[in-house]
C-alpha cells in the first residue's frame, strides 16, 4: 500500500522508490541494474526506481553503503503513515538515473524503510521491495 501525502490540495499517492547502488567494476553488482530495470517496468507507476552506478565516496558515506550492490527502499517522509525506517535516515532528495538512463533527482524528504546488501534474486527483490509489500 502506498502512503498518502498531505499536500494541502488533497491526498496524493506517493509511490515507494527503490534504489540500487552499484558499480560495473563490482562483480556482484553486474546483474543488479538489469534486475532493477525489469522490475521497474513490471511495477509501472506503483513504484519508482533509481539506479546509481559509480557512486561517489560522499554518497557511500552519507548513505552508509558498505558493499555493492545495495538495495534501498524509500518512501516520502511526509506520508501519513510515518512508522518504520532507520532513525536518522531521512534524505532531502534522491539522485539517480531512471529506467531510460536519464539523470533525475526526486525532491524529498525521503525516509529509508528497507536495506539489503549483495546480489539478490529477482523474486526476492520483487517480494521485499515491490509495491505490493
Amino acid at each position: 500500500m502506498n502512503p498518502v501525502l498531505d499536500t494541502g490540495l488533497g491526498p496524493v499517492t506517493a509511490p515507494p522508490v527503490v534504489v540500487v547502488v552499484s558499480a560495473p567494476w563490482a562483480g556482484p553488482s553486474r546483474p543488479a541494474p538489469t534486475v532493477l530495470r525489469e522490475l521497474g517496468r513490471r511495477w509501472g507507476d506503483a513504484a519508482r526506481v533509481l539506479l546509481i552506478e559509480e557512486p561517489t565516496e560522499a554518497l557511500l558515506e552519507e548513505w552508509r553503503i558498505e558493499a555493492l550492490p545495495t538495495w534501498l527502499r524509500f518512501r516520502h517522509s511526509r506520508a501519513v503513515d510515518e512508522g518504520g525506517g532507520d532513525a536518522g535516515s531521512v534524505l532531502p532528495q534522491l539522485p539517480g538515473c531512471d529506467l531510460t538512463g536519464n539523470e533525475v533527482t526526486l525532491p524529498g524528504p525521503w525516509r529509508l524503510e528497507l536495506r539489503r546488501t549483495g546480489a539478490q534474486p529477482k523474486h526476492v527483490i520483487d517480494a521485499e521491495f515491490g509495491p505490493g509489500r
